[in-house]
């Protein structure tokens, strides 16, 4: 009698264990869910914030944008590096010149930090920049270009189609960095799987796919 009711015993306490176990794979998945999605929350108020840097700077340079600029955009403040968006916006953005180059939080999606090291930080791109926007006959670089000889400037944003994206994130599969000698300093993969983040000229911010960031 001990030992069948031992038996049922160890039944009851392997079924609860099971039931925890499952519990607790939905906890975690549930957390997860609930991190990625306060993460994306969190990359879309920085979009929103250089977006309205962006705007403040070219309300302040006769309606021009900042440039011009490299296409892969670091997050890592360098005051004697030109052509990077968080040195051009830092003073409509509030953001101190640092004495030594260092990485401003406000230009690193919180889950990109979860996808690299934070030494990797200092030489990574987290944004793209859109250096080709087809405006009916003809191709715009709205940024300039540092990449291209020689270089291209700016434009006026006034100028610039408003339905088109401005910049995005960045990573390693993204239409504009697949080729360019940069790809590795990039996630191997959206760390907003499987869309992207990016900012639109007419100030708003939304998750795309590769068709959106292949089309100018």
């Amino acid at each position: 009698m001990r030992t069948l009711d031992g038996a049922f015993t160890l039944v009851e306490l392997l079924a609860v264990l099971a039931v925890v176990a499952i519990l607790a794979a939905l906890s975690l998945g549930g957390l997860s869910k609930l991190g990625a999605s306060s993460d994306r929350s969190k990359a879309v108020s920085n979009m929103r914030q250089i977006g309205t840097g962006i705007t403040l700077f070219a309300a302040d340079n006769d309606g021009k944008l900042p440039g011009p600029l490299w296409p892969g955009q670091l997050a890592q403040f360098d005051p004697a590096r030109s052509g990077r968006l968080v040195r051009e916006l830092s003073p409509f953005l509030g953001i101190p010149t640092p004495t030594t180059p260092k990485v401003e939080a406000l230009f690193v999606p919180p889950a990109y930090r979860k996808s690299v090291s934070a030494s990797f930080l200092d030489s990574a791109r987290t944004y793209v920049m859109n250096m080709s926007v087809v405006d009916a006959d003809q191709t715009l670089v709205p940024w300039g270009n540092l990449a291209t000889s020689p270089s291209t400037q700016p434009l006026k944003l006034a100028t610039i189609p408003v339905e088109a994206w401005g910049f995005s994130d960045a990573d390693a599969l993204h239409p504009r960095v697949v080729g360019t000698s940069w790809a590795a300093n990039t996630p191997p993969k959206p760390v907003h799987t499987p869309k992207r983040l990016a900012w639109f000229f007419n100030g708003s911010v939304g998750l795309v796919d590769d068709t959106a960031l292949i089309a100018p």
